[in-house]
């Protein structure tokens, strides 16, 4: 394909609208995409942000209330999903069967049953099986990305430990859906480790859950507000993965990769929002350091852009390459379904306060 890659971008809620800024803004920068659609099942938000983009390009963006109409409308070859998680299959169902290729947020279904049927449908359709790739962005951020080259240069030894760590300092918004905490807030983290670890999978998971502060002041029901997931790996190899709503000192995100011959560290705390340290040290002391610089997309953000826009943005870049050169892509629909088994098998795991061992002293 040597025309330009026409997008659509369904579901623009709070992420939404940014995945169709990025769509404008790599359009500007490298002619490769033009953004001709955006499409939301809410009210008339559709049209009001179809209004509020248009000021950005001159090409008309339609707006769309419905997936069938979009796909009826012959106007795309390509659509990033940002739907609500029940809407992502029938949403990418549609718009792969009408042709398209498509950028799926995660999870890939409402449930493992509907994920293991839609994805079985994918597999063994020869014209359908590359047409979905799973948005997991943090293989496209640039911190991580250099941990991943420290440990293909071995920098640290054979890798025994990896802990991935997710900790929001608000609420989910009002209004927000959610399938638990493990479920819906691990995902990512589970996939991390399995690409760190170029695709290893677990054999046993384990997981503990608590409601500490965030239950007690969100108007969202969800499971627990604190979570720990411990994954067995073969050999002696353990990914273990910390989620919460309770770290009200602002967004933390951290990554420790343990080997036999040093550590690495991927941090992001509060003190600039806008750097994330990329540290590894041995027994003899520092082997790597850098500070790597995030782009600056204002204050007004939720923190999960401030944090991850550019990889958001550089994932897109990815997957707009792929469609123009029809080749298949590197994170898969089996990506999205292995990091879901795995958080939900953590779900199902979780031992709560009332099945622990009482301590008698």
């Amino acid at each position: 394909m040597n025309k330009p890659i026409k997008m659509a971008v369904v579901g623009v809620g709070r992420i939404g609208v940014f995945h169709a800024r990025h769509v404008q803004a790599l359009a500007r920068e490298t002619g490769n995409c033009e953004l001709v659609a955006v499409c939301d099942t809410y009210a008339d938000t559709a049209q009001r942000v179809a209004t509020e983009l248009q000021a950005n390009q001159d090409a008309r963006i339609h707006a769309f209330n419905n997936v069938a109409d979009l796909a009826a409308a012959n106007l795309i070859d390509g659509a990033l999903i940002a739907s609500r998680t029940e809407d992502h299959e029938p949403d990418a169902r549609t718009l792969i069967e009408s042709g398209n290729r498509v950028l799926l947020e995660k999870p890939l279904t409402h449930s493992l049953e509907s994920a293991e049927a839609f994805i079985a449908g994918l597999d063994s359709d020869p014209v359908h099986k590359n047409a979905l790739m799973q948005a997991f962005m943090r293989r496209f951020d640039a911190p991580l990305l250099k941990a991943k080259e420290l440990l293909e240069q071995n920098a640290i030894g054979e890798i025994f430990k990896i802990v991935s760590i997710l900790e929001d300092p608000v609420p989910p918004p009002v209004g927000y859906n959610s399938p638990g905490l493990l479920t819906d807030m691990s995902v990512h983290n589970v996939d991390e480790i399995l690409w760190l670890l170029d695709g290893q999978l677990p054999e046993y998971a384990a997981a503990f859950g608590s409601n500490l502060y965030n239950s007690t002041i969100s108007t969202v029901e969800e499971d627990y507000d604190d979570a720990f997931l411990q994954m067995w790996f073969p050999g002696r190899l353990l990914g273990q993965v910390s989620v919460s709503r309770n770290h009200v000192a602002g967004y933390r995100n951290a990554t420790w990769i343990y080997g036999n011959k040093g550590v690495i560290h991927v941090g992001h705390f509060q003190e600039n929002p806008l750097q994330v340290d990329v540290e590894a040290y041995g027994p003899d002391g520092i082997i790597h350091r850098e500070t790597i610089n995030l782009r600056d997309y204002g204050p007004d953000v939720p923190v999960f852009i401030t944090r991850f826009g550019e990889a958001y943005k550089n994932e897109l870049a990815y997957f707009l390459n792929q469609c123009l050169t029809d080749a298949p892509f590197n994170v898969t629909q089996t990506d999205g379904l292995n990091a879901m088994r795995i958080a939900i098998a953590g779900t199902q795991a979780i031992c709560p306060k009332e099945t622990a061992l009482k301590i008698t002293y």
